[in-house]
C-alpha cells in the first residue's frame, strides 16, 4: 500500500483505539480518527465528496454496531452515493450469512473481530485496489488500453534450465514491437521469472495481483503493467516466489484473454516448470515454441516435456514448435535430428552459439540494447518472423551468406585441411599443362630440324633455336632414305615450373622433308 486513507466508524472506543493502532502499523496507510457514528461517517464523506473525488478515502471501515443506521444500511449507502471508496466492514460474527450479506451490501471484505494484523492488512490493501481501479474508469484523464480484435500469442517453453528461453522470449517480443504491433511480455516462470533482471526494471506489481480479479478490464491491465522503455508493456512475475500459488489455471486464464483482447502480440515465459497456469498458456497459444539446445541432455528434456504435454492433452506434438538455441554446424545434434527425437516440427531459424555477443548486455540488464549486427539477434528476429510476429522484410534476416563465428572456425579448420590436397591437384594440373606443350615444342622443333637438314644444315642447332631455356634435354636424330629426310626430336618434360625440376618423361616429335641434296648439280 502507498498513501491509503482509510476513515473508519465503530462506537465502542477500545475496538477503535485497537483498530487505530493497528492501521498505524500498515505500511503506507493513513488512517483518520475513528468516527462514532454513522452521520458523522457520512458527513465527512459527502464533504470530501464535494470537494473531488480525488479528497476520499480509499478505504472505510465500519463496525457492525454502528449507529444510529444499521452496519449494512451504512455500507450500502456508501456504496450508492460514494462508489470509489472500498468498503470493509468489521464484526464479530463472520458467519457465511453476515459475509454474504456485507457483499450484497457492496463491502469489498469483513474482518473479524478480535482484529488481526495480517488479516486487516489484506482486506485493506484489497479494498484501496479495488477503490484505486474505480477511481481510474471514472477519471477523464486517463486513458484506457485499446481494443484489438484477438491478438496473437506464442508461449515460450524450455527443455530444461538454461537453455535459454527468457532471452529467446524477450528478443521475440522485441521483434514484435519493432514490427511496430502493440505487445505484451508476461513472466508465467512464477518461482523464477527473470525478465525483470534481463530488462533492468524494478516494479511492485505483478501477475499474483490479478489472480484474485474476476473482471479483468483494461484498467486493471494498466495497472498492473509496466511499459518498458523499448516499448512491450510487461507482466511481470512476483517477486516473492510463493506467491506464485496465487496464480491459478483460471485466473491465468482470464488474464490472457484479456491480453489478447488488449495488444496485438502477446509473448508468454513459461519458464521450465510446468503449473496450471503456464499450461494454460501452452494450451491457448497460437504458437508453443520449445527451445532446446543441441546436446543429449536437453534434447531428452525436450521429448519429455512434449510427451507430457500430449499425456495432459496440453497440446500434441504435432502442433509444437521446437527451435535449436546455441546452433553449430559442427555439432552432432542438427535440428533434423531433434525433430525426429521429439515428433515435432523444428524452427527453419535457429539461433547460434555466441554468448560472448550476449554477456555484456546480460550483465548490465540491458538486453534491449543488444547490438543489430550480433547473430544471436539476427537468428532469433529470423524466428519471430516465422511464427507472424514480425514481417520477413522488417526483421534482422542474417544476410545471405553469412555466417557465425562458430561456423567461420569451423570453415577455416575445414579449408585448412583440405589445403595439401588442392595443392597435389593444382600440380598435376598444371603438370599436364606442361606435358601438352612440350608435346607442341617437340612437333615444332622436329620441323626446323628436318628443314636445316634437308638442306645440309645443322639439325641439331636447328631444333633448339626457338626452345625455351627450360627445354634444355634434347635429342636429335637423323636420317635419309628414299629421297626424304626423317628426323626425330625428344624433349624431358620438366616439372612444375619449367627449369625447376626434371621430370622423367620424354616426349618426341617427328618430322620429314625432301632431300634436297639429292638434286643439287
Amino acid at each position: 500500500m502507498n498513501g491509503v486513507r482509510i476513515l473508519s466508524g465503530t462506537p465502542d472506543p477500545d475496538t477503535a483505539r485497537a483498530l487505530t493502532g493497528l492501521l498505524h502499523q500498515l505500511p503506507g496507510a493513513e488512517p483518520g480518527p475513528a468516527l462514532p457514528d454513522s452521520t458523522t461517517l457520512l458527513d465527512v464523506l459527502a464533504r470530501a465528496a464535494d470537494t473531488g473525488i480525488d479528497e476520499l478515502p480509499e478505504a472505510v471501515v465500519v463496525h457492525d454496531r454502528i449507529s444510529p443506521m444499521p452496519a449494512l444500511e451504512v455500507i450500502r449507502e456508501i456504496a450508492l452515493r460514494f462508489p470509489a471508496v472500498g468498503v470493509v466492514l468489521l464484526t464479530a460474527d463472520p458467519s457465511p450469512a453476515v459475509l454474504s450479506g456485507a457483499m450484497d451490501a457492496g463491502a469489498r471484505g469483513v474482518v473479524a473481530l478480535p482484529l488481526s494484523y495480517d488479516e486487516l492488512g489484506a482486506r485493506i490493501e484489497a479494498a484501496a485496489g479495488w477503490a484505486a481501479g474505480v477511481r481510474r474508469h471514472l477519471s477523464p484523464q486517463q486513458a484506457a488500453l485499446p481494443a484489438v480484435p484477438g491478438g496473437t500469442m506464442v508461449a515460450v517453453a524450455g527443455a530444461k534450465g538454461g537453455v535459454g528461453t527468457t532471452v529467446i522470449a524477450v528478443q521475440l517480443a522485441l521483434a514484435a514491437q519493432a514490427a511496430g504491433k502493440s505487445t505484451a511480455l508476461v513472466d508465467l516462470d512464477l518461482q523464477g521469472g527473470d525478465i525483470a533482471s534481463y530488462l533492468d526494471v524494478q516494479f511492485r506489481r505483478s501477475v499474483a495481483d490479478l489472480a484474485d480479479i474476476p473482471d479483468v478490464t483494461s484498467r486493471v491491465l494498466q495497472d498492473a503493467m509496466y511499459v518498458h522503455e523499448s516499448g512491450p508493456a510487461l507482466l511481470l512475475a512476483p517477486g516473492d516466489g510463493e506467491r506464485g500459488e496465487e496464480v491459478t489455471d483460471r485466473s491465468a486464464r482470464h488474464v490472457l484473454h484479456a491480453l489478447r483482447q488488449r495488444y496485438e502480440v502477446v509473448v508468454v515465459d513459461c519458464g521450465t516448470q510446468m503449473t496450471g497456469a503456464n499450461a494454460v498458456a501452452v494450451e491457448t497459444a497460437d504458437t508453443a515454441l520449445l527451445v532446446t539446445t543441441p546436446d543429449v541432455v536437453a534434447v531428452r528434456a525436450a521429448k519429455r516435456m512434449v510427451r507430457m504435454w500430449d499425456r495432459l492433452q496440453i497440446r500434441k506434438p504435432q502442433d509444437v514448435l521446437v527451435t535449436v538455441n546455441r546452433h553449430t554446424r559442427g555439432s552432432e545434434i542438427q535440428p533434423s535430428l531433434v525433430a525426429r527425437i521429439t515428433g515435432t516440427r523444428v524452427s527453419t531459424a535457429v539461433v547460434p552459439a555466441a554468448f560472448r555477443e550476449l554477456q555484456a548486455v546480460v550483465d548490465a540488464g540491458r538486453l534491449q540494447d543488444l547490438d543489430n549486427r550480433s547473430t544471436v539477434k539476427q537468428g532469433v528476429w529470423a524466428l519471430a518472423a516465422e511464427v507472424g510476429l514480425s514481417a520477413a522484410g522488417g526483421a534482422l534476416v542474417p544476410r545471405r551468406g553469412r555466417r557465425t563465428r562458430g561456423d567461420q572456425g569451423q570453415v577455416v579448420l575445414e579449408t585448412l585441411g583440405m589445403t595439401p590436397l588442392i595443392l597435389v591437384v593444382l600440380i598435376l594440373v598444371w603438370q599436364a599443362v606442361l606435358a601438352g606443350y612440350t608435346f607442341t615444342l617437340a612437333g615444332h622443333a622436329a620441323d626446323q630440324a628436318a628443314r636445316a637438314a634437308a638442306v645440309g644444315k645443322d639439325a641439331r642447332a636447328a631444333a633448339v633455336d626457338d626452345l625455351p631455356g627450360a627445354w634444355d634435354q634434347v635429342t636429335v636424330d637423323s636420317g635419309r632414305a628414299d629421297g626424304m629426310v626423317d628426323v626425330t626430336v625428344g624433349l624431358r618434360v620438366p616439372v612444375l615450373f619449367p627449369g625447376a625440376v626434371d621430370f622423367p618423361l620424354w616426349v618426341h616429335g617427328h618430322a620429314s622433308a625432301v632431300d634436297e641434296e639429292v638434286d643439287a648439280p
